[in-house]
């Protein structure tokens, strides 16, 4: 509750004054689970279009795509996850499959990279306490490490994944 001093100055009472704070969150689908990076992070969302692999890459790293004349790496989730691409059923010709992937572009201050997903659910602004952390063990050394915390959402569980831990595990080759 709000004090009035001798000086007719308000002043705020700490213990009664919380302020909330909130994070927007890009969620989006990867084979029917629910996954996000925080929207800052978000440079561009695209269709998927061609893509120009390369050699000598993991096959996570489908190859480069080109937005408006810069090249950012492809990530497959599917592929880093599940050890299933996304990608597979473009390699068939599957017309559909192409139309209905998307590309998250990630702004340069992260990294020239970007990330294919089956498609954009929506934008969630969800409060700093609603997000819980995951805690690791310190021995464990595998993809899950790249999820850092999770959040309900539209009665669903949304996985946060953290860019640089994926970064880092990429280029130690740590899988």
């Amino acid at each position: 509750m709000s004090e009035i001093t001798e000086n007719n100055i308000e002043t705020v009472n700490p213990e009664e004054h919380t302020e909330t704070h909130f994070e927007k969150f890009l969620v989006f689908s990867i084979m029917e689970k629910l996954y996000c990076f925080p929207s800052r992070l978000i440079g561009e969302i695209a269709l998927f279009d061609t893509v120009y692999p390369l050699p000598l890459l993991p096959s996570f790293v489908l190859g480069v795509v080109n937005r408006y004349s810069v090249p950012y790496a492809l990530f497959d989730i599917g592929l880093l996850f599940y050890k299933t691409p996304l990608y597979s059923e473009l390699r068939k010709g599957d017309a559909a499959g192409v139309s209905r992937k998307k590309v998250l572009i990630f702004k340069d201050e992260i990294d020239k990279i970007a990330v294919l997903i089956d498609d954009v659910t929506g934008i969630a602004d969800i409060q700093q306490e609603n997000i819980l952390p995951i805690e690791r063990n310190a021995e464990i050394n595998d993809i899950t490490e790249a999820i850092s915390a999770s959040f309900k959402w539209n009665d669903e569980n949304v996985f946060v994944i953290d860019i640089q831990k994926i970064l880092t595990m990429v280029g130690g080759e740590t899988f």
